[in-house]
């Protein structure tokens, strides 16, 4: 773009809708009203990136999906994506980052009766998640995920639960520990979903930017700097987040854990 997100009349912030704790809205609304950790952050950190601006740029929601998110960012649609975005090296290729909001792992979980040794199944475990997702990379990398699987790629987390909990073909999903332990929180979930204990890859997200605009990077950095050290922080996580840190327990062996 011709000129920094810092001059916008304007701001365009884009989350997702069924990315919680870190970015979700109710569905069917006239108004898109997203609500979350990554939605508050944001808000505090571009409040200091303007403070002092007169006037300050108003903030428009504009929702993405895994899918678009870095084709609004690369076409002026949205100024920054604020959610649950992995920093990877590919995507540096393509887009500036902040510095990391939060670091996760990706998880299974799982349908009663899916597992391996299971009497009556044979053959791999079908397990949806995001096509070209980072939770795909980890599931098709890991060593041992728990049982011998085969991916089947949708083009959202919203498809994927839709498709974990309503295809009985689909035996897991794989997916953001945090993300998925609260979608399988809703009344749909089953009883006797379970995680295994195998937690896959390790990973950062953060707000996602144009690499052309460097200066507004360097102010989102600096304003997430002041953020992570007032007293706001910590009221934020205790906001959002109700279990524990998702990298706070080692890797296990392949064992269940009941939602």
């Amino acid at each position: 773009m011709s000129s920094s997100a810092l001059a916008r009349e304007t701001l365009r912030v884009g989350f997702q809708r069924n990315t919680p704790p870190f970015s979700h809205a109710t569905a069917g609304t006239a108004a898109f009203e997203p609500i979350g950790y990554s939605v508050d952050l944001a808000r505090l950190v571009l409040a200091k990136v303007f403070d002092g601006t007169r006037p300050p740029p108003s903030l428009e929601a504009v929702e993405v999906t895994s899918s678009t998110r870095e084709g609004l960012l690369a076409e002026g649609r949205i100024d920054i994506e604020c959610g649950s975005t992995t920093i990877t090296e590919a995507r540096l290729g393509r887009c500036a980052f902040s510095t990391p909001i939060f670091r996760t792992s990706h998880r299974i979980a799982v349908k009663p009766g899916a597992t391996a040794g299971t009497a009556g199944t044979a053959g791999p475990r079908r397990v949806v998640g995001i096509q070209g997702s980072t939770s795909q990379a980890a599931l098709e990398s890991a060593p041992d995920p728990g049982f011998a699987c085969t991916f089947a790629g949708v083009p959202s987390i919203g498809a994927a639960l839709d498709a974990f909990l309503d295809d009985p073909r689909i035996d897991a999903m794989v997916a953001d520990e945090v993300i998925l332990r609260t979608l399988l929180r809703g009344d749909r979930t089953p009883d006797g979903v379970t995680l295994l204990d195998v937690r896959l890859g390790a990973e950062s997200y953060g707000f996602m930017m144009r690499k052309d605009d460097p200066e507004f990077v360097r102010a989102v950095d600096a304003a997430l700097a002041d953020v992570f050290a007032s007293d706001a922080y910590p009221k934020l996580l205790d906001t959002w987040f109700v279990d524990e840190s998702p990298m706070s327990s080692p890797n296990g062996t392949g064992t269940h854990e009941n939602l």
